[in-house]
């Protein structure tokens, strides 16, 4: 049988660890938050989004469908850096 005060050190051991972890799980968020904070504010634009767009091809013959020369395939544009 366990006496009276070593299951009190049992919890105050318990409760401290307790606290610790919490403590370091806060620092951590708080830490990730900032990081990325700072990344948003140093972002720079997408070179993606700062071109225009191209226009599709003219239409070779009256048997493409409107659908096929308006499509967003024609119009995509890979990143540069891959």
């Amino acid at each position: 049988m366990q006496t009276s005060q070593t299951r009190t050190w049992r919890l105050i051991w318990l409760t401290a660890i307790s606290a610790l972890i919490c403590w370091l799980a806060s620092v951590m968020m708080l830490r990730a938050l900032a990081q990325t904070a700072e990344t948003a504010e140093t972002v720079e634009t997408n070179e993606a989004e700062s071109t225009q767009r191209r226009t599709p091809p003219p239409k070779i013959s009256d048997e493409e469908s409107p659908e096929y020369r308006d499509s967003a395939d024609n119009n995509i544009s890979l990143p540069v850096d891959i």
